[in-house]
């Protein structure tokens, strides 16, 4: 009886072993799991080219104050003329100038072929349109770099009294002024003067 007794023991320590041993490989394996869905939903949100955030991952945006959208001027120009190489170092260092100067609580999105959206925290019209602008200026000194001009139009909106969809219709419709009106600046909206 005691020869039987200490069998099942054995018998049970193999298997709670056995158990522990799998709930570690399950465990290394969700954990594995779990790194490779980051992997692919920081790919899924992240534009290859510049590394900036998509379109895609704008699902997640909330609490920001202003939005900037912004379109590089003559960008076919410069692709037609110097080839899609150039063009896409020329949106790599864009990409660049705003990793540089804008903040790390705001948030920064390739929108599309050559416009941008950059969302500011705890600002006013007044502090987007300077930050538009220092981006504009930043933007305009890799002309010596490139060896052409290169310039960005810009249109501000506020987030506060709109839709994340009508203030990206308000900034797109600002940027559009700025093109009208000579490219290479920042127009705000301004929702009393479209009343």
């Amino acid at each position: 009886m005691e020869h039987s007794s200490k069998l099942i023991i054995h018998k049970l320590r193999s298997k709670v072993i056995k158990l522990k041993a799998d709930l570690l490989k399950a465990k290394l394996e969700n954990r594995k799991l779990r790194k490779e869905l980051a992997t692919y939903k920081e790919m899924a949100y992240k534009d290859t080219l510049t590394n900036l955030n998509n379109r895609r991952s704008l699902e997640s945006i909330s609490d920001y104050d202003c939005l900037i959208l912004g379109d590089i001027d003559h960008f076919k120009i410069i692709n037609d003329t110097y080839g899609h190489l150039v063009g896409d170092e020329v949106l790599v260092e864009i990409s660049s100038v705003f990793k540089h100067f804008v903040r790390e609580t705001d948030y920064v999105c390739r929108w599309g072929g050559e416009e941008f959206l950059i969302f500011l925290k705890n600002c006013d019209d007044e502090d987007a349109y300077g930050k538009a602008n220092l981006l504009r200026e930043k933007i305009m000194e890799l002309s010596d770099e490139f060896g052409f001009e290169i310039t960005m139009s810009f249109g501000v909106s506020n987030l506060s009294d709109s839709t994340l969809e009508d203030a990206i219709k308000n900034a797109d419709e600002a940027m559009y002024e700025s093109k009208h009106n000579g490219r290479n600046r920042v127009t705000v909206y301004q929702l009393e003067k479209k009343k």
